[in-house]
């Protein structure tokens, strides 16, 4: 019996340190920096090939390629490519494929003048859907080899598409944007894109009781015309909408801006918010549209922008030092969840208007911050003498081996052995050691070195 029980044992610690089943072996990178690649392109995307990027995300303004003016062109037609002037987006898309990364272009953002009403802000007041659909034909047919698009950035955010709401509160952007949406999608169809990755949203994460804000699950509810029972709106409530029935919304998938607040992940907003902690949240929503016929069923989840703005330089953002066990905490998060389809930086470098890059605006990296990116690790105590090690590599082959070890109060490091990067350039283990809260854990994988606490979750 004595024998029987510590045989039990020893193949209990094997299952312990043997590799735990992959969350997101798929999960793919995606990077922007759209400043960098209209002014330095090649040093970005090198550094983005760097890291193994998958895909390269930029903006493409409907506004900065169209023409000029209150009045549209005599005898413009929207749908040939040849109306427009693509200046450097040729060359981007071009130069990203050549590294062999996937150019990601996400439509609209802002309108010409003469495709928009005179009132609010410029390029996003009521943009004409119409020609918005037709300006989506064109860069179909301009950029036959680009197969990721998304419409519109940031539609539940007054900045990017107004109205957001009415002046007694009742929510029009969500409407406004279902007609660019569609208009955008069946534009890229009828250029031969209807196979490709088309994805709707890029919400930003929150809005409370802003009027110049819609919260992301309610504006996913708002844009299908239902309320938050997921009843269809009709009558007096559904006219002040301009809400109708609506069919299945054709999309390959949810894109989605997660950020969170300045102390990260853990801190509790409102029941229509989605930061990156809320993940669950914003799955069961989708697949509350779903079971409504509103959307497709399991619809992937596409982070497509994420980060952390730091102090320095903002001194209302994330202290520096905190900045990357934030950063490791919030990519276990997306690692751990089936739906989640890719991870996101976002950006390269600091700028005037957004300090949540991997680099200050002067190019020198971020202190803690660079190299947690390079080498995101999250060390999870499972009780007093287990932990789970989640990492990864970026630019890591798959099958390369990430070097674990561990040291107890006292001690010196000693090794507890090695993990696998799956496709996705990501590892995880489970191992079972005496005291194991207690110890500190070194990781290694190529040049990059880390040392992590667990962290009770």
């Amino acid at each position: 019996m004595k024998r029987l029980t510590i045989t039990i044992a020893m193949l209990l610690l094997a299952a312990c340190a043997a590799p735990a089943a992959n969350a997101s072996s798929r999960q793919l990178l995606v990077m922007q920096d759209d400043a960098a690649m209209h002014n330095r392109p090649t040093e970005a995307l090198d550094e983005f090939a760097s890291f193994g990027t998958d895909v390269v995300k930029v903006n493409l303004y409907w506004d900065a390629v169209a023409p000029k003016g209150r009045r549209k062109p005599a005898g413009f037609d929207g749908s040939n490519p040849a109306s427009y002037a693509w200046s450097d987006y040729i060359s981007i898309a071009q130069a990203i494929r050549a590294r062999g990364m996937r150019p990601y272009f996400s439509l609209g953002g802002r309108a010409p003048d003469w495709a928009t009403k005179r009132r609010g802000r410029r390029g996003t007041y009521r943009p004409s859907a119409k020609e918005f659909g037709r300006f989506a034909e064109a860069a179909g047919q301009r950029f036959p080899d680009v197969d990721i698009w998304s419409i519109w950035n940031e539609p539940n955010l007054y900045s990017w598409l107004g109205p957001q709401r009415s002046k007694k509160g009742t929510p029009l952007s969500p409407s406004i944007y279902r007609g660019l949406y569609l208009a955008g999608q069946r534009g890229l169809a009828a250029t031969g894109h209807g196979g490709d990755t088309i994805l709707f949203g890029e919400l930003m994460p929150r809005g409370g009781s802003d009027p110049r804000k819609v919260p992301p699950l309610q504006f996913l509810r708002e844009m299908v015309c239902l309320d938050s029972h997921y009843r269809q709106y009709r009558g007096a409530a559904a006219r002040k909408r301009n809400c109708r029935r609506v069919a299945r919304i054709p999309t390959s998938g949810f894109a989605l801006h997660p950020y969170t607040l300045a102390k990260g992940p853990d801190v509790k907003e409102g029941p229509d918010e989605a930061a990156i902690g809320a993940l669950g949240r914003v799955r069961r929503t989708l697949d509350a549209l779903a079971r409504r016929g509103k959307l497709p069923r399991r619809l992937p989840i596409w982070i497509t922008e994420f980060g952390y703005q730091t102090r320095p330089p903002d001194r209302n953002a994330t202290p520096l030092r905190r900045a990357p066990s934030l950063m490791d905490l919030s990519e276990w998060i997306a690692f751990r969840d089936r739906r989640v389809a890719s991870y996101s930086q976002y950006t390269l470098r600091d700028d005037a208007f957004w300090q949540g890059g991997l680099r200050f605006s002067n190019g020198r990296a971020k202190r803690g911050v660079y190299s947690a990116f390079s080498l995101p690790v999250f060390v999870r105590s499972l009780g007093g003498s287990a932990v789970e090690v989640f990492g990864g590599g970026r630019g890591a082959s798959p099958g390369e081996s990430a070097q674990i070890e561990s040291k107890a109060p006292g001690a010196s490091y000693r090794s507890l052995g090695s993990a696998a990067v799956n496709s996705a350039g990501y590892f995880r283990r489970i191992f079972r050691l005496k005291g194991a809260a207690k110890h500190k854990f070194r990781v290694t994988l190529g040049d990059h070195r880390r040392v992590k606490k667990p962290v009770a979750r």
